[in-house]
């Protein structure tokens, strides 16, 4: 796995609106980068380079009747340790990430979060960010 850590930092819902309206809701999840940085984590047999990467994930529904974000950080450790400076000299450069890195901090992030979303959006009566199975009778 090549995430090492994570922390969330912050965590914010607010419902606009006490009423959840009729028809089709839209609820778009935007994942962030807001920023890069050579991080370091200690194990048992010494210090480990990684990448430090910190996100901001954000909630909106369509229509607006709440929004939130999740911010956070983890510790990512790319397949091959020569990538870090590569890595790095890229957003430090263009503010970018290369599709590969990004696409596994992104799984992994929502993979973490998920549930975290999941249980808030129960506690706020609001809809889920995935679709529920749900059971039906046929006749």
């Amino acid at each position: 796995m090549p995430v090492l850590g994570f922390n969330i930092t912050k965590v914010e819902m607010e419902r606009v609106s006490l009423s959840v309206p009729g028809g089709q809701i839209e609820v778009r999840l935007s994942p962030k980068v807001k920023e890069m940085r050579l991080g370091e984590i200690r194990t048992p047999t010494g210090k480990l380079n990684g990448i430090e990467i910190l996100f901001r994930y954000e909630i909106d529904y369509n229509p607006k009747i709440a929004d939130g974000a999740i911010e956070g950080v983890i510790l990512y450790l790319p397949p091959q340790k020569e990538k870090i400076d590569e890595i790095l000299n890229l957003w430090e450069d263009e503010k970018k990430i290369d599709p590969i890195t990004f696409a596994e901090v992104v799984n992994f992030i929502t993979k973490e979060i998920s549930p975290m979303l999941m249980l808030l959006a129960k506690e706020m009566r609001l809809p889920y960010h995935i679709p529920i199975p749900r059971v039906e009778v046929k006749s």
